[in-house]
């Protein structure tokens, strides 16, 4: 089996972004075409108090899971894929842009 498996952080001032479930998914959406990912399934829970969102997506490859902390200005992630390797530079450069932040220290951990 191949594969990645990526755990990391995005750190933006959007905290509107961070409270809001529709948003995220958008955004994910958006990182998920460009990298070739196919969701087959999400679940979402939405926080009241602290506010936040959990994002579980269900990839053909695997799954993408999010979890906003919007009182820390950051949006945790957790990505892994079967098959071929991900392309690390590209997602970063995605989720940078469609969470208009800046991602923060990434551990990946590869399998062949």
């Amino acid at each position: 089996m191949q594969g990645a498996y990526l755990i990391g952080h995005v750190e933006t001032k959007d905290k509107k972004l961070l409270k809001s479930a529709s948003s995220i998914r958008a955004a994910i959406c958006k990182v998920c075409g460009v990298m070739g990912f196919r969701i087959v399934g999400e679940k979402c829970y939405t926080f009241d108090a602290p506010p936040g969102v959990t994002y579980c997506f269900i990839l053909s490859q695997s799954h993408f899971i999010i979890h906003t902390w919007p009182e820390e200005s950051k949006i945790f992630f957790d990505l892994f894929t079967c098959g071929e390797e991900v392309n690390a530079e590209r997602l970063i450069e995605t989720i940078s842009k469609e969470f208009k932040g800046k991602v923060g220290k990434i551990r990946r951990i590869g399998y062949k």
